[in-house]
């Protein structure tokens, strides 16, 4: 497997790699023979880590996928060990390795099917006996809710939501009430081996180890002020490659100041696909402005103006394919970049108001827009219209406008500009921009640069 791993990267270019061992390798008798074997046989260096370090960059992994406005009890159930770490998006207060993981935990304490009260009892005794520190950190920081990383958290859910619904969902994007969780957690501990079988949301390789995981899951929830459990999809092995980046990239800690999951994600995307960040924040900027200016004409929300804002950032990643058609470019993008945060009808907004920062407008015959609600392709045709007079004011990509008035009438859009030199590229770009937001709204668009306006 490691050596397909190493063709793979060798086939994408890869010149660095970063392999990692956890407590498997790390107990292991033989753990120091097999690091030695690998760097021999395959040429991949791997690093043991502690199980604190795991832990650390677990909370990395998570607090890119999840919002964590307030204080959370994070959970990785592994096959060896667990990891408990207690904190915000800000900050981590409190990180763990327990010798608490499912198969361990397993072939200590269960070897009846189904399992037997006196095994439950020794099993349930165990684990508050070493939950105590994780218990303290939970009270002490008024943790409400547990955050699960694990295969053994994700089935869990998948359970839940076959016996409780919504059907269809991801498991990645629901909060479940914690008492509800329980009788989840109490069905698994309850049920044999032939009857886990028969659960969709089980995994084969999970179906012994996973009473141990439901247990402690359990324990947690029992002893614990928890009122609901999310998911992350996002745990050790992102997190990896998050202090990484922070460790190696000047450009990749611009990003640590966006806390928000939904906008780091877009920057994040950003940079993936090398835009030109200057234009793309201006265009935003601007993009905003006529958004508030004309909200008494468009009637939109303030959910539609952050769309406005993520779709204007990324209107130009299609240029990483190529210039000619980069709006349809960035259309794809965009729906396939799994953008963290968002849901699904929210990215096929943003993906079709970069669509149409430019050239055609929206019509019948467009696949990815016709797959929108009425209500959303009204929504994407009157945000395309800001985005396409906010590309206009920026025609030159030299943010030369650096202030822009907008004044609505009954008749038309006034726009007044000042600038840092000759605005004759811009104004034109703004006229020739303005036809979606004419054919929308009804209302001509104005231009006007005053004499004194030009600075410099």
């Amino acid at each position: 497997a490691l050596r397909r791993i190493r063709l793979l990267a060798e086939g994408w270019g890869v010149s660095e790699y970063l392999a990692y061992a956890t407590s498997a390798i790390r107990e292991a008798e033989n753990g120091g023979d097999f690091i030695a074997r690998v760097q021999e046989d395959v040429g991949l260096r791997i690093r043991p880590i502690s199980g604190a370090f795991e832990a650390e960059l677990i909370y990395k992994g998570v607090r890119r996928a999840v919002d964590l406005p307030e204080p959370a009890l994070l959970v990785d159930i592994g096959g060896g060990s667990t990891e408990f770490i207690v904190g915000t998006a800000q900050t981590m207060h409190m990180a763990m390795s327990l010798k608490l993981g499912a198969a361990r935990m397993t072939q200590a304490f269960i070897h009846t099917d189904p399992v037997e009260r006196g095994e439950f009892k020794a099993l349930r005794a165990y684990y508050r006996e070493y939950l105590a520190p994780v218990y303290e950190a939970v009270r002490r920081h008024g943790v409400r809710e547990i955050v699960g990383s694990s295969g053994t958290m994700e089935n869990l859910a998948q359970v839940y939501l076959q016996l409780f619904g919504p059907a269809g969902a991801s498991p990645f994007h629901e909060v479940y009430e914690a008492k509800t969780f329980r009788q989840v957690t109490k069905k698994i501990m309850r049920s044999t081996r032939a009857e886990r079988a028969a659960l969709p949301g089980i995994d084969e390789k999970r179906r012994d180890q996973i009473v141990a995981g439901a247990m402690l899951v359990d324990v947690l929830l029992k002893d614990l002020p928890i009122e609901r459990v999310r998911l992350s999809p996002h745990a050790l092995r992102e997190g990896m490659v998050v202090h990484f980046i922070e460790q190696n990239s000047g450009r990749m800690r611009q990003l640590a100041a966006h806390t928000g999951v939904r906008r780091r994600s877009v920057y994040e995307l950003g940079f993936r696909f090398q835009w030109e960040q200057a234009h793309a924040r201006h265009v935003a900027d601007l993009a905003l402005t006529l958004f508030d200016a004309t909200r008494s004409l468009h009637g939109l929300g303030d959910e539609d103006r952050e769309l406005l804002e993520y779709a204007a950032l990324l209107h130009d990643i299609g240029y990483h394919i190529s210039h000619r058609a980069h709006h349809k470019h960035a259309l794809y993008l965009i729906q396939h970049a799994d953008l963290r945060g968002f849901h699904p009808d929210e990215v096929a907004v943003m993906a079709n108001v970069a669509r149409y920062h430019r050239r055609a407008f929206p019509k019948s015959s467009h696949e990815a827009y016709m797959a929108l609600s009425k209500a959303e392709r009204r929504r994407v045709r009157r945000l395309a219209a800001l985005l396409r007079l906010a590309e206009g004011l920026d025609r030159s990509h030299f943010q030369n406008v650096i202030r822009l008035e907008a004044h609505l009438t009954d008749e038309a859009l006034h726009l007044r500009l000042t600038t840092k030199s000759d605005p004759a590229l811009e104004v034109w770009g703004t006229r020739h921009a303005a036809d979606l937001f004419e054919a929308t709204f009804g209302r001509r668009v104005e231009v006007e640069v005053r004499a004194g306006d030009q600075e410099g």
